[in-house]
């Protein structure tokens, strides 16, 4: 997507931008960054880490292949920092409050994550951007041409949502899933219209639900303008089926289809999501709507009298962090009858914040983390609960209260970001 906040500070070269050559001295407003005219030029860019927000300044870069890059770093901030770019080998400490020159050369085609590289390699909440490579000018007209037509995306939001994915069953019983990774435009509500990936068109994915023993095979194919892979969160798997660029399968490049077939063992929340096209870049994938519920039930479920599975992410950049694929006022609550048993199923699917999920007016008992049970001796009873990236918890409470009761990340900015859901009950009757 093109970022028209954008201003570059290029300091010598000669550009071209939308199709015009231009010789940059000094301050210039544009749309993205600056390309080369040409491969194996050289490009040199001032580059901002905003204080306070961890973030990257422009926060996408476009070269060509062949290109000596040079970054002139600037770090206002009061902590210390890190650029790494995986794939070139790059990864350059960033003092506090001080400017650093990062060089390399951007020797192949592709997009590439550039990242802080603090907190090893995990990135300071978020801080990623992204590095577009082209290869000849044919590439250039391509990519100009498709980040331009944001607005031929379709938008979708949490009211077009499918809970559960559908399968057929084949001859030797195998449960068979369609799977997709598409490119749209999502509204999480509240004015939040976004560029997003999503499972199927939606964020988060289809809920996929089975039994403990099923056989399931899921045809999965790649809508999306760049390489990716599935991983299956918490399965215990065969080894050629967990979903790894370049550890267990190569990337599933734009238009492939890849075939995952696997027993659905142990039962459990678990979670599938994207594990990226190579290292350092899952989490921009993730953060950009890749994941979904992924729930085996054992053979002697009972289910409670309601039942609600929620996906936590984040959009960082964007202030939000949605339940659902929405915020709040648009999230959907969970409505009760006084005396029902409640299990909610929480799923930290964000790349880096973790959650501390607060529930007003009731007491719950945590019956199984990471999808595993725990014993009833061993349960603790709770109304704050603190979930980290990729970890997963089964809660369950009687609704004995009657009322409206918010149900929240109790990290407020979060909360103030949309993760705000409640519990109603249907005979409750309020002013608000």
């Amino acid at each position: 997507m093109i970022q028209k906040h954008v201003v570059l500070r290029a300091l010598f070269g000669l550009y071209v931008v939308a199709g015009f050559a231009f010789v940059l001295t000094g301050t210039v407003q544009v749309v993205s960054a600056a390309l080369p005219q040409s491969a194996d030029q050289e490009l040199e860019l001032d580059v901002d880490i905003i204080k306070n927000r961890w973030q990257w300044d422009p926060d996408h870069i476009t070269v060509g292949e062949g290109t000596l890059v040079r970054l002139n770093i600037t770090n206002d901030d009061d902590y210390d920092h890190g650029f790494a770019v995986s794939e070139f080998g790059v990864d350059q400490r960033l003092p506090a409050n001080s400017t650093t020159t990062v060089e390399f050369v951007a020797s192949r085609a592709g997009d590439f994550t550039f990242f802080c590289s603090v907190y090893c390699g995990a990135g300071h909440f978020g801080q990623r951007g992204t590095l577009t490579v082209l290869s000849d000018d044919s590439d250039r007209v391509a990519y100009e041409d498709g980040i331009t037509a944001e607005s031929d995306l379709p938008i979708r939001s949490h009211k077009d949502s499918v809970e559960r994915l559908g399968y057929t069953i084949a001859e030797d019983g195998v449960k068979e899933f369609e799977l997709s990774a598409d490119h749209i435009m999502w509204d999480y509500g509240d004015g939040h219209v976004i560029e997003s990936w999503g499972y199927n068109g939606q964020l988060p994915g289809p809920e996929i639900r089975v039994t403990e023993g099923d056989t399931v095979r899921i045809s999965f194919t790649n809508k999306l303008p760049v390489a990716t892979t599935v991983h299956w969160h918490g399965i215990d798997l065969v080894n050629p089926m967990d979903g790894v660029p370049g550890y267990t399968q190569d990337p599933i490049e734009p238009g492939e289809t890849f075939v995952y077939e696997f027993v659905a063992y142990p039962a459990g929340t678990r979670f599938y999501h994207t594990h990226g096209s190579h290292h350092g870049d899952e989490a921009q994938q993730m953060d950009m709507g890749l994941a979904g519920a992924f729930v085996v039930e054992p053979r002697d479920y009972q289910a409670p009298d309601v039942e609600k599975t929620w996906v936590l992410t984040e959009r960082i950049r964007d202030g939000i962090f949605p339940i659902n694929g929405a915020v709040y006022p648009e999230t959907d609550p969970i409505r009760v009858v006084e005396g029902d048993r409640v299990r909610v199923r929480m799923i930290n699917a964000g790349s880096a914040t973790f959650h501390p999920m607060h529930l007003h007016g009731h007491q719950f008992k945590v019956i199984s983390v990471d999808g595993n049970p725990v014993p009833e001796a061993a349960q603790l009873t709770r109304n704050t609960l603190p979930i980290l990236p990729g970890e997963t918890y089964d809660v369950e409470f009687i609704a004995d209260n009657p009322g409206l009761w918010l149900f929240h990340c109790h990290e407020l900015n979060h909360a103030a970001g949309g993760m705000i859901s409640a519990v109603i009950y249907d005979d409750y009757i309020g002013g608000h």
